[in-house]
């Protein structure tokens, strides 16, 4: 058998390089989820007293950055690096691209 073309992963790197999570998703992540659930609760409970709509609003939330996470568990951090270094602006549908005034 030849050992040569094989890729070894050790799992205890990929642990350590992992950033914080709560429940599967980065913290970054579910303080947002978490702040959209509060707004919501006491949007709907206030108007409608269906405490379902909150949960069905917020898990598929969840479940999507949850999701996300299992491909990248870095994607939050991309993300906000992204947006911090070339946000889009305003005329980024007319020139398909982002364009800035020197």
């Amino acid at each position: 058998m030849d050992n040569r073309n094989t890729i070894s992963v050790d799992l205890l790197y990929l642990g350590l390089t992992r950033p914080p999570m709560t429940m599967g998703v980065p913290l970054q992540f579910f303080g947002v989820n978490m702040i959209l659930s509060s707004v919501g609760f006491i949007f709907f409970i206030s108007l409608f007293s269906k405490f379902l709509v909150v949960v069905l609003l917020t898990l598929p939330l969840h479940a999507i950055g949850y999701v996300a996470t299992e491909k990248d568990p870095h994607w939050m951090e991309i993300w906000h690096k992204k947006m911090s270094k070339a946000s889009p602006i305003r005329n980024h549908k007319h020139w398909k691209s982002n364009s800035y005034t020197a």
